[in-house]
């Protein structure tokens, strides 16, 4: 009981930030290693509305919004067959997100948090895993600036987890098809390192 009174005596502690933000590390460290898409996208929108209840808490209100937006998006890409239906809500919801930069503009953060919201919804959009790897990993760059302005400590410690994921999680993945942002054709695989094979050749003495 000592140890079980200790323990809600620490979370009790905790500040609701620090909270949110610790759940949503540990969910935003699962989703890239994962290959259903569906299960991808799930993932997502649990790590997205634990960091917008962090960020709003932390007092800021633009990531907190994108965070929204993507919470929207990724439940709208994996439950609507409809792709038209899909790109309808996609637009509302950066249009939206754009109205909130403007309204909720604190600077370069919100900038920061308004391209990595693209970038990222641009990954929900893509058909397969590895294609929303790669768009995620281009949006970590502007996520990371905007945790470092911000001082969030959970934002950066999510963001190098989740680079972390997100290089093992292609690398797994090298074989697969992926694209980002349609530079490489649908199906296309993406190039394989291979190393060449150093063989010892024992020559015999003369």
């Amino acid at each position: 009981m000592f140890s079980l009174s200790m323990i809600l005596h620490s979370l009790a502690a905790v500040s609701p930030a620090t909270l949110a933000g610790a759940l949503a590390v540990a969910v935003n460290c699962a989703w890239p290693l994962q290959r259903d898409r569906r299960l991808i996208l799930g993932l997502q929108c649990a790590g997205s509305t634990l960091f917008g209840l962090h960020y709003l808490l932390l007092g800021a209100p633009t990531a907190s919004a994108m965070c929204v937006a993507g919470v929207m998006q990724g439940a709208s890409a994996a439950l609507l067959s409809s792709r038209r239906l899909r790109i309808g809500i996609f637009a509302a919801t950066i249009l939206a997100g754009l109205a909130t930069t403007i309204a909720t503009f604190s600077g370069a953060t919100s900038v920061l948090a308004q391209t990595g919201a693209l970038l990222s919804a641009s990954g929900r959009l893509q058909r397969q895993a590895q294609s929303i790897r790669w768009c995620f990993l281009a949006s970590e760059v502007f996520w990371v600036s905007h945790n470092i302005m911000a001082g969030s400590i959970w934002g950066l410690t999510s963001d190098t987890l989740g680079v972390t994921m997100l290089l093992a999680g292609l690398w797994r993945g090298r074989t697969q098809g992926g694209r980002l942002f349609g530079l490489l054709p649908e199906g296309a695989h993406m190039p394989v390192l291979k190393f060449p094979h150093i063989k010892l050749v024992r020559h015999a003495a003369a």
